[in-house]
Protein backbone atom coordinates (compact mmCIF):
# COMPACT_ATOMS: atom_id res chain seq x y z
CA UNK A 1 0.00 0.00 0.00
CA UNK A 2 1.37 2.94 -0.94
CA UNK A 3 1.71 6.26 1.33
CA UNK A 4 -1.26 8.19 1.93
CA UNK A 5 -1.77 12.05 1.67
CA UNK A 6 -1.41 14.35 4.40
CA UNK A 7 -4.54 15.46 6.38
CA UNK A 8 -6.66 17.71 3.58
CA UNK A 9 -6.48 22.29 5.01
CA UNK A 10 -8.93 22.81 7.31
CA UNK A 11 -10.96 25.91 6.89
CA UNK A 12 -11.60 28.21 9.73
CA UNK A 13 -14.96 26.64 10.94
CA UNK A 14 -13.79 22.90 10.46
CA UNK A 15 -10.65 24.34 13.10
CA UNK A 16 -13.24 25.91 15.07
CA UNK A 17 -15.48 22.69 15.38
CA UNK A 18 -12.21 20.85 15.80
CA UNK A 19 -10.86 22.86 18.61
CA UNK A 20 -14.19 22.48 20.45
CA UNK A 21 -14.43 18.50 20.33
CA UNK A 22 -11.27 18.39 21.81
CA UNK A 23 -11.99 21.51 24.81
CA UNK A 24 -14.55 18.98 25.37
CA UNK A 25 -13.00 15.64 25.50
CA UNK A 26 -9.64 17.12 27.10
CA UNK A 27 -11.02 16.11 31.04
CA UNK A 28 -11.58 12.97 30.61
CA UNK A 29 -8.19 12.32 28.74
CA UNK A 30 -6.62 14.19 31.34
CA UNK A 31 -8.45 11.42 33.79
CA UNK A 32 -7.08 8.23 31.62
CA UNK A 33 -3.84 9.77 32.11
CA UNK A 34 -4.06 10.06 35.65
CA UNK A 35 -5.37 6.37 35.83
CA UNK A 36 -2.38 5.17 33.38
CA UNK A 37 0.18 6.66 35.93
CA UNK A 38 -1.98 5.25 38.94
CA UNK A 39 -1.73 1.76 37.71
CA UNK A 40 1.77 2.33 36.66
CA UNK A 41 2.49 2.41 40.40
CA UNK A 42 0.16 -0.25 41.43
CA UNK A 43 1.77 -2.90 38.74
CA UNK A 44 5.05 -2.19 39.21
CA UNK A 45 6.69 -3.81 36.33
CA UNK A 46 9.99 -4.81 35.94
CA UNK A 47 11.05 -1.49 34.51
CA UNK A 48 11.26 2.06 35.67
CA UNK A 49 11.47 5.13 33.50
CA UNK A 50 14.09 7.56 34.38
CA UNK A 51 15.13 10.88 32.69
CA UNK A 52 12.85 13.17 30.89
CA UNK A 53 11.79 14.47 27.27
CA UNK A 54 14.68 16.20 25.60
CA UNK A 55 12.23 18.38 23.40
CA UNK A 56 13.47 17.35 19.95
CA UNK A 57 10.98 15.20 18.79
CA UNK A 58 11.92 12.36 17.63
CA UNK A 59 9.26 10.59 19.13
CA UNK A 60 6.28 12.89 16.76
CA UNK A 61 8.46 11.82 13.63
CA UNK A 62 7.33 8.00 13.77
CA UNK A 63 4.56 7.64 15.83
CA UNK A 64 3.81 4.10 16.25
CA UNK A 65 0.38 3.17 17.08
CA UNK A 66 -0.82 -0.45 17.59
CA UNK A 67 -2.10 -1.86 15.07
CA UNK A 68 -4.62 -5.21 14.34
CA UNK A 69 -4.10 -7.36 11.30
CA UNK A 70 -7.54 -7.51 10.43
CA UNK A 71 -7.83 -3.53 10.42
CA UNK A 72 -5.73 -4.31 7.37
CA UNK A 73 -7.65 -6.69 6.43
CA UNK A 74 -11.37 -4.96 6.40
CA UNK A 75 -11.21 -1.59 4.37
CA UNK A 76 -14.11 0.01 6.46
CA UNK A 77 -12.61 -1.05 9.98
CA UNK A 78 -9.09 0.88 8.70
CA UNK A 79 -10.98 3.77 7.57
CA UNK A 80 -12.62 4.31 10.69
CA UNK A 81 -9.36 3.98 13.09
CA UNK A 82 -7.51 6.08 10.68
CA UNK A 83 -9.99 8.58 10.81
CA UNK A 84 -9.94 8.39 14.49
CA UNK A 85 -6.50 9.07 14.49
CA UNK A 86 -5.86 11.85 11.45
CA UNK A 87 -8.94 14.04 11.77
CA UNK A 88 -9.35 13.84 15.59
CA UNK A 89 -6.00 13.94 16.66
CA UNK A 90 -3.84 15.90 14.74
CA UNK A 91 -1.39 12.64 13.50
CA UNK A 92 -1.17 11.67 9.76
CA UNK A 93 -0.59 8.40 8.61
CA UNK A 94 2.67 7.19 6.61
CA UNK A 95 0.77 4.50 4.97
CA UNK A 96 1.76 1.52 6.06
CA UNK A 97 2.17 -1.50 8.99
CA UNK A 98 4.77 -2.78 10.71
CA UNK A 99 5.49 -6.16 12.63
CA UNK A 100 7.52 -5.15 15.46
CA UNK A 101 7.27 -8.50 17.27
CA UNK A 102 5.60 -11.79 16.64
CA UNK A 103 2.49 -11.15 16.18
CA UNK A 104 2.64 -7.55 16.87
CA UNK A 105 1.66 -4.87 14.53
CA UNK A 106 2.19 -1.55 14.77
CA UNK A 107 0.54 1.24 12.11
CA UNK A 108 3.20 4.28 11.73
CA UNK A 109 2.09 7.77 11.67
CA UNK A 110 3.36 11.10 12.07
CA UNK A 111 2.21 14.36 13.86
CA UNK A 112 1.18 17.33 12.28
CA UNK A 113 1.41 19.38 15.47
CA UNK A 114 4.86 18.70 15.64
CA UNK A 115 6.81 22.35 15.52
CA UNK A 116 10.15 22.80 13.56
CA UNK A 117 11.61 23.49 16.58
CA UNK A 118 10.65 19.97 18.54
CA UNK A 119 8.10 21.09 20.27
CA UNK A 120 4.44 20.35 20.14
CA UNK A 121 1.83 22.69 19.19
CA UNK A 122 -1.17 21.16 20.66
CA UNK A 123 0.48 20.07 23.85
CA UNK A 124 -2.53 20.71 26.24
CA UNK A 125 -4.76 18.94 24.15
CA UNK A 126 -2.37 16.27 23.23
CA UNK A 127 -3.90 12.95 22.67
CA UNK A 128 -3.54 10.10 25.52
CA UNK A 129 -0.30 8.38 23.89
CA UNK A 130 1.33 11.07 23.92
CA UNK A 131 0.55 12.37 27.56
CA UNK A 132 1.71 8.47 28.56
CA UNK A 133 4.56 8.16 26.24
CA UNK A 134 6.78 6.46 26.97
CA UNK A 135 5.25 3.16 28.11
CA UNK A 136 6.34 0.49 29.99
CA UNK A 137 5.33 -2.94 29.03
CA UNK A 138 3.94 -5.55 31.70
CA UNK A 139 6.16 -7.85 30.27
CA UNK A 140 9.63 -7.59 27.43
CA UNK A 141 11.94 -4.95 26.85
CA UNK A 142 10.52 -1.38 26.63
CA UNK A 143 12.08 0.81 23.67
CA UNK A 144 12.78 4.83 22.74
CA UNK A 145 14.95 6.30 20.41
CA UNK A 146 18.22 7.20 21.57
CA UNK A 147 18.61 10.66 22.49
CA UNK A 148 14.60 11.40 23.34
CA UNK A 149 15.83 12.16 26.93
CA UNK A 150 13.99 8.53 28.21
CA UNK A 151 15.34 5.48 29.28
CA UNK A 152 14.82 2.71 31.25
CA UNK A 153 16.39 1.07 34.42
CA UNK A 154 15.45 -2.58 35.92
CA UNK A 155 14.08 -2.38 38.95
CA UNK A 156 16.74 -3.09 41.63
CA UNK A 157 19.85 -2.54 39.64
CA UNK A 158 22.03 0.60 39.33
CA UNK A 159 20.51 3.31 37.31
CA UNK A 160 23.61 4.18 35.28
CA UNK A 161 22.30 0.50 33.51
CA UNK A 162 20.01 1.87 31.22
CA UNK A 163 18.05 -0.54 28.49
CA UNK A 164 15.99 -0.43 26.19
CA UNK A 165 17.29 1.95 23.84
CA UNK A 166 17.70 1.92 20.04
CA UNK A 167 20.93 3.00 18.88
CA UNK A 168 20.88 5.67 16.09
CA UNK A 169 22.57 3.19 13.71
CA UNK A 170 19.91 0.70 14.10
CA UNK A 171 16.75 3.12 13.70
CA UNK A 172 18.42 3.65 10.26
CA UNK A 173 18.43 0.14 9.51
CA UNK A 174 14.64 -0.46 10.57
CA UNK A 175 13.74 2.35 8.50
CA UNK A 176 14.97 1.03 5.88
CA UNK A 177 13.47 -2.22 6.27
CA UNK A 178 9.95 0.02 7.03
CA UNK A 179 10.22 1.81 3.90
CA UNK A 180 11.31 -1.27 1.95
CA UNK A 181 14.89 -0.58 1.65
CA UNK A 182 15.15 2.60 0.08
Amino acid sequence: MGAQPDVPHRGPLRRALHRVARELVAPWVALAALGHRFGRVLLRTEYTVAGGCDRRGACCHHVLMEWSGWLDRSPLLRRLALWKLTRFYSFYDKGYSWEVEHGLLVRVLGCHALRPDGLCGEYRLRPLFCRTYPVVPLTGTPLVLKGCGYRFNRRGAPAEESEGQVADTELVQIGRRISGGR
